[in-house]
């Protein structure tokens, strides 16, 4: 029997846990955040998350370990049953289940202890790696984190968690070439000792993106949006400034616009037709989307009526923008210049400039305080009022 590959997978195994504690040392606050340490090389088959030292499944869903050091051509790397890719770093990745087009149940969660309970008030950045793998027929945005108190598991298949961060640029991660380098920067509550990893929001407001067959690959795509992740890190910083990761240094938001549905009657008061006539945006953005003009339009008809009518025109923003026009000159007043659109669409339809007066409260007026999507789309908006 030739024992020289085994050999060279022990020695493999015994340097990997070696290199992990010494990067456990260098401030991150994940255990195991690169999935190196394992409790066994038996390395078979899917669904042996189980086996990745410090974490587990957050729900009955088995998650995937990936690994150079596995024989078994279903969970090798760089290819394996759902596609090919080398890990970020080390040896092994994990593959979870974000989307799932035939259930809402099937989605994947883990989750594993901090080294220490995060400190009130305290900004810590997260970074991390995840690539699309072949099988997926589509790509999705919202792989979210969650940080509790205490650690989580439902059996249910989705974890519903309005609590979760998402990063500021959370737009559809389509890159299944390579790895895609993202991070978040949020503000501990002072509680958090268990952070968990999946998709805790809604399908109304999950994005999705139907993916093409790749060229390179023989994979057969499946119903499903399923990622590669690789590199956690978490550490404190002073400032956002210190967590920005991306080729870009302006992040964007989830490509998501909140579209309400009022049918107003024939009858109704100038002052209905005013409240009613809120228009929203994309994260970051100050143009008009083509679908809110239609709600300026009927506005337009109302003021072109009512000769007497004057409109104050106040502009809001989402928490995550506000936060980063703190570092950056572009997002600084991006409720201001949001209104300013507005008011010159309206002028543009012939409306006289003296009956609009313009209003900027940033995000000191959000609809709600939740962190989701659909929460934010809310708050990105420009309402009008009667003066």
């Amino acid at each position: 029997m030739n024992r020289i590959p085994l050999l060279l997978s022990i020695i493999l195994f015994i340097f990997s846990s070696l290199l992990v504690s010494a990067q456990e040392d260098d401030g991150n606050l994940i255990k195991n955040g690169s999935f190196e340490q394992t409790t066994s090389l038996k390395y078979k088959k899917l669904g042996q998350f189980s086996l990745v030292s410090d974490w587990t499944t957050a729900s009955e869903e088995k998650a995937d370990l990936f690994s150079k050091l596995s024989e078994y051509p279903e969970i090798g790397a760089p290819d394996n049953a759902l596609g090919r890719s080398n890990p970020k770093e080390g040896d092994n990745y994990v593959g979870l289940l974000l989307h799932n087009v035939a259930s809402k149940d099937g989605r994947m969660y883990i989750t594993s202890e901090l080294n220490t309970m995060l400190k009130k008030g305290q900004k810590y950045c997260l970074s991390y790696s995840i690539s699309l793998a072949d099988a997926s027929k589509f790509a999705t945005n919202n792989l979210g984190f969650s940080f509790s108190k205490k650690a989580e598991f439902e059996a249910k298949g989705v974890l519903i968690r309005n609590n979760a961060i998402y990063p500021t640029r959370n737009k559809v991660q389509a890159n299944r070439e390579s790895w895609e380098d993202l991070c978040l920067v949020f503000t501990a509550g002072g509680t958090e000792k268990f952070i968990t990893i999946g998709n805790f929001a809604q399908s109304s407001v999950t994005v999705t993106e139907k993916m093409e067959a790749s060229s390179t690959s023989k994979i057969e795509q499946q119903q499903i949006g399923y990622y590669y992740l690789d590199a956690l890190f978490l550490k404190p910083v002073a400032r956002d400034s210190e967590c920005i990761c991306e080729k870009d240094d302006e992040p964007e938001g989830p490509r998501i616009i909140f579209s309400k549905s009022a049918a107003l009657q024939a009858s109704a008061s100038p002052q209905v037709i005013v409240n009613a006539s809120t228009v929203y945006f994309y994260s970051n953005e100050a143009d008009l989307a083509e679908a809110t003009k239609k709600d300026l339009d009927a506005l337009t008809v109302l003021l072109q009526a009512k000769k007497d009518l004057k409109l104050s025109i106040s502009g809001h923003m989402d928490s995550f923008e506000a936060n980063k026009g703190k570092e950056f000159d572009t997002f600084k007043d991006l409720s201001k210049m949001r209104a300013e659109k507005v008011r010159d669409y309206l002028v543009e339809k012939g409306i006289s400039s003296s009956r609009l007066t313009v209003e900027s409260f940033k995000a000191s007026q959000p609809v709600t305080e939740m962190k989701t999507p659909l929460s934010l789309a809310k708050n990105r908006r420009v309402q009008f009022s009667l003066r």
